[in-house]
């Protein structure tokens, strides 16, 4: 029997080769509500979703998808993809070749013109820091996991503005979102470079090591909820011109970065590209940045999404 060979971004979108941009996004649509969770779908078979949108809506990324011929699911060393069936996702660029692209002065879209004033006023466009940390009502604040999670975004957005903004002139950093819309989901911070978008939520955590196996997350044996899966899905329906990854950034000591420890199985590879990562502090300066300025345009600011974000933060 000859090899089956994997679905293409065109097969798991359920387009021809040929499609046009609009089809392309409609077939987004489609097969974004199929793929979620909470509609019978998965979060590996949705994060492929988005991948497949974010190479194939990008008219030089799927120029170079086609030239290589993936229509069938091989492998694409150069773009960074790789074969995927059950229980596995095609790869998004990881961005470990930045090619100086984050270091390079912002492009605004749409364009704007003495005769086309920009969608967004450019004193906020060209801001790269929005929002703060949302204080919690008085009576919650009196508790402990408050104080932790109140902790923990002040440092996340301390360490964002230090890591990834500098040098990074067309990140825009959002914090203390929340979209009424959506049952009034909670984003504590997030980052906006290119058609990428990280979400980050993050906590100041107690003494102890950390298990992640890429679903649960324990620390110290005892499991921790986590609402960042059901919050990236969220934003993702909100953005789908986007590709969007959620971070949960623990925090530990606070002269070492690298603390809590964070265990994995064996096996386990860190560097795949995932719908959420459990990073500590030194892991999530190097991954945010690398995911950023790996996407398409990476150095362009799209107004109309930065003021739908700042909209949510009530800035």
């Amino acid at each position: 029997m000859p090899e089956r060979s994997d679905p293409s971004y065109y097969d798991i979108l359920g387009i021809a080769p040929g499609a046009t941009p609009k089809q392309v996004k409609d077939a987004y649509r489609r097969a974004a509500r199929k793929a979620h969770p909470d509609l019978g779908g998965s979060e590996e078979l949705f994060h492929s979703v988005a991948v497949a949108y974010e190479t194939l809506s990008d008219p030089a990324r799927r120029e170079q998808y086609d030239k290589r011929g993936r229509f069938g699911g091989r492998r694409d060393e150069a773009a960074g993809s790789r074969t995927f069936g059950a229980g596995t996702r095609p790869a998004a660029s990881s961005g470990a070749r930045d090619d100086g692209v984050s270091s390079r002065p912002p492009v605004y879209l749409p364009p704007f013109s003495p005769d086309q004033p920009p969608v967004l006023p450019l004193v906020l466009a060209g801001r790269q820091s929005h929002g703060a940390a949302r204080q919690p009502g008085l009576i919650a604040r009196l508790g402990a996991e408050a104080r932790s999670r109140l902790d923990g975004e002040l440092r996340t957005a301390a360490l964002v503005e230090a890591t990834v903004l500098e040098g990074y002139p067309a990140a825009r950093l959002v914090n203390g979102l929340v979209f009424p819309n959506r049952a009034r989901t909670a984003a504590g911070h997030v980052v906006l470079a290119g058609y990428r978008i990280a979400v980050i939520d993050s906590f100041t955590a107690s003494p102890g090591n950390f298990s992640w196996d890429g679903r649960s997350l324990r620390h110290q044996g005892r499991p921790v909820q986590l609402r960042m899966p059901a919050t990236v899905r969220e934003v993702q329906e909100l953005f789908p011109e986007c590709n969007v990854t959620g971070w949960v950034l623990i925090h530990g000591a606070r002269n070492n970065p690298f603390d809590p420890v964070i265990d994995t199985p064996p096996g386990f590879d860190r560097s795949a590209p995932a719908l959420v990562q459990v990073v500590n502090a030194g892991t999530a300066a190097r991954t945010l940045k690398a995911f950023l300025a790996g996407g398409p345009q990476a150095n362009t600011v799209q107004l109309p999404v930065l003021g739908r974000l700042l909209s949510a933060a009530g800035s």
